[in-house]
C-alpha cells in the first residue's frame, strides 16, 4: 500500500528534462575538474536543463556574469577562421560563471583556497576571464569525453580563446541563434559552503553547417515562406485612362455597342493605381498605399499591355514622352491644342534668291543714329 494514492487522483506530471545525459556529463565533468584543483572545494548542488528563446535564455543570467564562448563542435581552427562571423555568431554556444564561481577560481590561483563566504558581485574583468579559462576548457573538454559520439544532445565545443563578455547585455548581439539549450549546475565551493553556479548555453536550430566562407541567415526558412506566401497573394492593379466629359444626357443613352472617341494623347497617359501595405524591404523604394504611376498603352506580343513611364513623385522623362521604338508599341504623336502635330504640317517655302546686278544698283542705306544714353 506504500505510495498509494486516493480514488480519483491522478498521477504527479513529471516534467522531463530535454538533455539529461549533457546534465550528467556536465555535473561529472564539474566534480572531476573540482577534484584536480586543489583549495577549491567543489561539489554539486542541483541541475537542470531547458530549451528557451534566446531572449528568455539570456535574461536570468547574472548582470556581474562572465560569459566565455564556446567554438562550434566538430570543427577545426582552420574551418573556424573559413567561416564567417555571421556563421559563427548563429553557431557559437556560451559558458557562464557567476561571480561567486569567478571569485572562487580566481581565490583558488592566487591565495591557493576558497576562503570565507561569497563578496558582492563585481564586473568581472579580463584578468577574472585569464584565471577563469582554465577551469572552463578543462570542463568543456571532460563533457566531451562522457557524452556518447553518436548521441541525440547537443554536444559542446571547445572554448574560444581569448574571448570574453562582461555581462549579459550584450549576448543577444553577439550570438544570433534563435533558440538554446540552456544547462545550469548549482554548486557548494570551499570549506564554508559558498554557493556558486555554472551555465552553459548550446544553439539548438538544427540548420545545416554551411561550406566554409558561405554565409548564412538565421531566419532564412522563415524569409522564403513568407516570400512565397506574398507572392501568391492576389494583388490589384488598375489602368485608368485620361478622365473625359461628356453631358450627362449622352451618358444616360449609352448602349452596347456606342463608340466613345479618345483624343490622341489618352494612350500615353495612363495611370496605374493599387495599393500596398507600405511594408517594404530596407532599401527599396516605399510606394504608399493608393498611390498612383505613370504609364503608356500598347501591345507586348499581340496582347494590349501597360509600360510604366515614371514612379510615383518622379516626372515623366523625355524618353518616354518621345519613345524610340522598343518593341513595346508606339505612342501617337501628341496634339497642342487641336492643331495637326507640327510633322505633318508643311515646310515654309524658300526665300528667293537675289541677282547680284541687281544688288548692286540699290543705294546704300545711310547710318543709323546712336542710342541715347539709357537711364
Amino acid at each position: 500500500m506504500a505510495g498509494h494514492r486516493p480514488g480519483g487522483a491522478g498521477a504527479p506530471a513529471a516534467e522531463t528534462a530535454p538533455a539529461p545525459g549533457l546534465e550528467r556529463a556536465i555535473a561529472m565533468g564539474a566534480l572531476r575538474v573540482g577534484d584536480g584543483m586543489a583549495g577549491l572545494g567543489l561539489s554539486t548542488a542541483g541541475r537542470r536543463s531547458r530549451r528557451l528563446d534566446a531572449e528568455a535564455a539570456f535574461a536570468d543570467l547574472d548582470a556581474n556574469a562572465l560569459c566565455l564562448m564556446i567554438d562550434p563542435p566538430d570543427l577545426t581552427q582552420e574551418e573556424i577562421v573559413a567561416h564567417s562571423p555571421d556563421v559563427l555568431a548563429a553557431l557559437m554556444g556560451l559558458i557562464v560563471l557567476d561571480p561567486a564561481m569567478t571569485d572562487a577560481l580566481v581565490e583558488v590561483q592566487t591565495i591557493g583556497r576558497v576562503e570565507g563566504p561569497g563578496r558582492p558581485g563585481r564586473r568581472p574583468t579580463r584578468i577574472d576571464a585569464a584565471l577563469a579559462q582554465p577551469f572552463a576548457r578543462a570542463l568543456l573538454e571532460q563533457i566531451g569525453r562522457l557524452l556518447p559520439p553518436d548521441g541525440a544532445e547537443p554536444v559542446p565545443g571547445g572554448l574560444r580563446a581569448g574571448s570574453y563578455v562582461a555581462g549579459p547585455d550584450s549576448l543577444p548581439l553577439i550570438l544570433t541563434a534563435r533558440r538554446y539549450l540552456r544547462v545550469d549546475l548549482d554548486l557548494r565551493l570551499g570549506a564554508a559552503g559558498r554557493d556558486g553556479a555554472v551555465s552553459i548555453l548550446l544553439p539548438v536550430d538544427e540548420m545545416a553547417l554551411p561550406a566554409a566562407g558561405d554565409d548564412i541567415d538565421p531566419e532564412a526558412g522563415w524569409k522564403v515562406a513568407m516570400r512565397a506566401a506574398a507572392e501568391d497573394a492576389p494583388v490589384l492593379l488598375q489602368a485608368v485612362l485620361p478622365p473625359m466629359r461628356m453631358p450627362l444626357s449622352r451618358l444616360l443613352t449609352l448602349k452596347v455597342g456606342d463608340l466613345i472617341e479618345l483624343e490622341p494623347q489618352a494612350l500615353a497617359e495612363v495611370v496605374l493605381h493599387g495599393g500596398a501595405s507600405g511594408v517594404v524591404m530596407r532599401g527599396r523604394a516605399r510606394v504608399p498605399r493608393g498611390t498612383s504611376m505613370q504609364a503608356r498603352l500598347g501591345q507586348l506580343n499581340g496582347m494590349r499591355a501597360v509600360k510604366i513611364a515614371a514612379l510615383p513623385g518622379e516626372a515623366r522623362s523625355r524618353d518616354e514622352e518621345a519613345p524610340d521604338d522598343d518593341g513595346f508599341g508606339t505612342e501617337p504623336p501628341r496634339l497642342a491644342e487641336g492643331r495637326a502635330p507640327a510633322a505633318s504640317a508643311p515646310p515654309p517655302p524658300e526665300a528667293p534668291a537675289i541677282d547680284p546686278a541687281v544688288a548692286a544698283d540699290l543705294a546704300d542705306l545711310p547710318d543709323l543714329p546712336d542710342l541715347p544714353d539709357l537711364p
